[in-house]
Parts: structure tokens; sequence; C-alpha cells
């Protein structure tokens, strides 16, 4: 995404604002070294909604996966390069602190079987 990202993370309480305070900075600081500019990058501070459901949770996961096609930076989610859905699904090794477990297991605990689910709620089959 071009303008914006999205995590779905699971932390303590009151832990995400200093995460995310640390997360944006850095970030913010290395954007602006590299393009000689200087203070605030993001417009506005994040915005945060707590899972309360299991509902709620897979509504996130299919939205974040399918974020980048809606923007028209690919044609299926499995096409975004940026993004853990792809090593959640098993077609790359994804990124090193995401661990996948706990959204494949909404769909079975059969790794092809839930591969094949996830895809398919996704709308990526």
């Amino acid at each position: 995404m071009s303008t914006h990202y999205h995590l779905l993370v699971e932390v303590p309480d009151d832990a995400l604002q200093v995460g995310m305070q640390r997360l944006n900075w850095g970030y913010a600081r290395w954007f602006n070294a590299q393009h000689g500019r200087s203070g605030h990058l993001f417009g506005e501070r994040y915005y945060c909604v707590r899972v309360e459901t299991d509902i709620h949770m897979l509504i996130l996961l299919r939205y974040i996966a399918r974020n980048p096609v809606a923007a028209g930076l690919c044609e299926r989610p499995a096409d975004w390069l940026w993004g853990s859905y792809r090593g959640s699904i098993g077609i790359d090794e994804g990124f090193p602190f995401v661990d996948p477990a706990p959204l494949r297991a909404y769909f079975g605990d059969v790794a092809e079987r839930s591969t094949a689910l996830m895809r398919q709620f996704v709308g990526d089959d």
C-alpha cells in the first residue's frame, strides 16, 4: 500500500501505543533521511480496533488480504509480496516475525485443507 499499512497483532493491554510509536517514528526517521526531509511523515495517529470475536478476526483477515487487490495493486491477494498472506497459505516462507498458526487454525488442523479453505474464504482460489 502506498499510503498506509495494516497490522493484525496480538499485544498485551496498553502495549500497542509504545510499539506503534516506535514503528512509526523509526520509519519516519528512515524515510526522511532517505528523501532529505524532516518533520512528521504520517498525517494522523494510527487507528486501532480491538478484535472481540472470531467473526471479527476472520473479517479482518479477509479485509487485510484483499486490500491490495481493492487498491488495484495486484490481481489476487497471493500476488501481494509485502504482506503475510502468502506465508500464511504456504506460497513462500513468510516473514520470520509472523506466526500464521492462529489464523490457519480457524480453517482446521490439516495443512492442505486449511490452506484451501483460507484461500476460498479470502477469495483467492
